[in-house]
């Protein structure tokens, strides 16, 4: 997997695709929250999936799936920094204005460069 969430995932609530027993559901979103602290790329994927942790659903489930499935492939990454004498800090980010299909809250993504290298 290249992203650890798959494009224009929108995450909403369906009640007739309820897991029967979310407890395995809980437990990878508790586990990845630990990982947010070093993965900053998933912490995206996975405050979006726990919004619905009292009603998770099919498709939730398989966002995690795919986030670890993301991470299976994390080792070939790797960052890398430039020797120079000066380097730039550079910041984009994106916001979908009332992007949530349920709380019509917004969205908001960003990305951190230093020099041409990808920090966060």
């Amino acid at each position: 997997m290249d992203t650890p969430l798959k494009v224009n995932m929108k995450y909403h609530h369906e009640k007739n695709d309820l897991l029967l027993d979310p407890t395995a559901f809980h437990q990878l979103v508790e586990s990845l929250d630990y990982l947010m602290i070093t993965f900053h790329d998933i912490s995206f994927t996975i405050w979006q999936v726990s919004q619905f942790m009292q009603s998770s659903c099919h498709i939730h489930l398989a966002s995690i799936h795919h986030v670890i499935q993301y991470l299976r492939g994390f080792p070939s990454h790797e960052l890398f920094f430039p020797t120079c004498i000066s380097l730039r800090f550079i910041e984009f980010s994106d916001v979908d204005w009332a992007g949530c299909l349920n709380t019509h809250c917004s969205v908001t993504g960003l990305c951190m460069f230093l020099d041409e290298s990808l920090i966060f």
